[in-house]
C-alpha cells in the first residue's frame, strides 16, 4: 500500500495547476497584464514571462516528487511551505500594490491563492499518512564511483538471517534481474559461483570477503562476454548484525562505470534512483524471506503484507479439533515451499496474505470446525 498516495494526488494536481499557469504566462504575457493590472507598462510582460518560467520549473519539480518512490513526509511539507509562501506573498501584494490590480486582477490573485491553499492543506494532510520505508536505501557518486547501500532490519534472529543470506542458489528467488545462481566451486573465501540473467547471460563472481555468520563479499567479474551491463568494476558486501528484537542486515554496493564520458555521466545519473529502487526490492524480498523462516522455527506463522504477522497465538489449540488443527499445521508447513517459489516472468513473487491463513486459524480455533 502507497502511504503516499494521498500526498501525491495533490502535487500532482499542484504540478499540473503550476505549468498551466506557467505556460499561459509565457505565451500570451501581454492578455494576462491587460487583465490583471489597471494600467498598462512595459514591465509587466516581463515579470509575467519570469514568473512563468519560475511556475514551469516548479511544476517540473513537483512531477518528479509525484514520481519519486521514495517520497518523504519532509519533502511534502517543504513544497506545502512554498505554497503557504505563495498565499502569504499574494495578501502582500494587494495590500502594498492592490492600486496596481484591476478590479479582475485583484479577483484572480485571490483565487489563484485559494485554489494554492487548498493544494497546500490537502499536502500537509498526505505528508502526515506517510510511513517511512523499513528499508533504508541510499545512493552517492564519488570519484566517479557509485555508492549504493541498503539497511533492512528484520524479526528474525541474526543466524537465521545469515542462513538466508548465505543460500546462494536461493539468491535468484530475491534478485529480480536473475534466473539462477549456482555455486561453480568452493566455499567461504574463494568460492566462486556464476549467474544467470533472463535471458541466459551468465557471469562468475568470487567470494573476496568471508566472515562466517557476519558477512561475506563478491567481486563480479564484468569482463564476461555476454556480461549485460556497462559496468567496469561491481563488488558487493553482504553483512548482518544483531539488534533488540531480531536482527539487521547491509548490502553495499560498488560500482564503477564503463565507456565514454558522457555514457558514464548518464549511467551515474540514471543509477541514483535505479540502485535504490532495486536494493529496496532485493531487501523487501529477503526480509521476507527472513521472517518465514524465523516464524518457522520458532513455531509460528509469519506472513508478509500490509496486514501485518500471523503469530503463533493466532493458531487454534490442538484441543479443540485436532483433525482441524492438522489441516491447518500442513498448510503453514507449505509456506517455505511457497514462498521459495521460484520466479516466473511477468508475475509477481508470491506472497501468503494474512486473511487466507490467520482467518482460518481464528475460526477453527472460535468454532473447532474448520472453513
Amino acid at each position: 500500500m502507497d502511504t503516499a498516495r494521498t500526498a501525491r494526488i495533490f502535487l500532482g494536481l499542484n504540478a499540473a495547476f503550476s505549468l498551466l499557469m506557467g505556460v499561459g504566462f509565457l505565451i500570451a504575457p501581454g492578455g494576462a497584464a491587460g487583465m490583471l493590472f489597471q494600467d498598462p507598462a512595459p514591465w509587466q510582460p516581463v515579470v509575467l514571462r519570469l514568473l512563468g518560467g519560475g511556475l514551469i520549473l516548479f511544476g517540473l519539480g513537483l512531477v518528479l516528487l509525484v514520481r519519486d518512490r521514495f517520497l518523504t513526509a519532509g519533502q511534502v511539507v517543504f513544497v506545502s511551505g512554498m505554497d503557504a509562501g505563495w498565499i502569504l506573498g499574494s495578501a502582500g501584494l494587494l495590500i502594498l500594490a492592490g492600486p496596481l490590480f484591476s478590479e479582475a486582477g485583484q479577483g484572480a490573485v485571490v483565487a489563484v491563492a485559494g485554489i494554492v491553499a487548498v493544494f497546500a492543506i490537502g499536502q500537509y494532510l498526505g505528508a502526515r499518512r506517510i510511513v517511512p520505508p523499513l528499508s533504508e536505501a541510499s545512493v552517492t557518486v564519488s570519484e566517479g564511483r557509485i555508492l549504493a547501500r541498503v539497511r533492512r532490519a528484520v524479526g528474525a534472529p541474526t543466524p537465521v538471517v545469515w542462513q538466508v543470506m548465505s543460500d546462494h542458489p536461493g539468491y535468484a528467488d530475491v534478485a529480480r534481474n536473475l534466473s539462477k545462481v549456482e555455486v561453480v566451486a568452493g566455499e567461504g573465501l574463494g568460492m566462486r559461483r556464476r549467474c544467470f540473467g533472463p535471458k541466459g547471460e551468465n557471469w562468475q563472481e568470487t567470494c573476496d570477503l568471508y566472515e562466517e555468520g557476519r558477512a561475506f563479499g563478491f567481486r563480479v567479474h564484468t569482463e564476461a562476454a555476454d556480461y549485460p551491463y556497462p559496468i567496469a568494476d561491481l563488488h558487493g558486501v553482504w553483512s548482518v548484525e544483531e539488534e533488540d528484537g531480531g536482527a539487521a542486515f547491509t548490502i553495499h554496493i560498488e560500482a564503477v562505470p564503463k565507456g565514454s564520458v558522457l555514457t558514464r555521466a548518464l549511467f551515474r545519473l540514471a543509477a541514483r534512483r535505479q540502485f535504490r529502487a532495486v536494493l529496496a526490492d532485493l531487501a523487501e524480498a529477503w526480509a521476507a524471506r527472513d521472517g518465514a523462516r524465523g516464524a518457522r522455527l520458532a513455531g509460528g506463522v509469519r506472513v508478509s503484507g500490509a496486514h501485518g504477522i500471523c503469530r503463533a497465538r493466532d493458531m487454534p489449540e490442538p484441543a479443540v479439533d485436532p483433525a482441524a488443527f492438522r489441516r491447518l499445521a500442513g498448510l503453514a508447513a507449505r509456506l517455505p515451499v511457497i514462498l521459495s517459489a521460484p520466479k516466473q516472468e511477468g508475475r509477481p513473487d508470491p506472497i501468503v496474505t494474512r486473511p487466507a491463513l490467520c482467518d482460518r486459524a481464528r475460526r477453527v480455533r472460535g468454532d473447532g470446525v474448520a472453513a
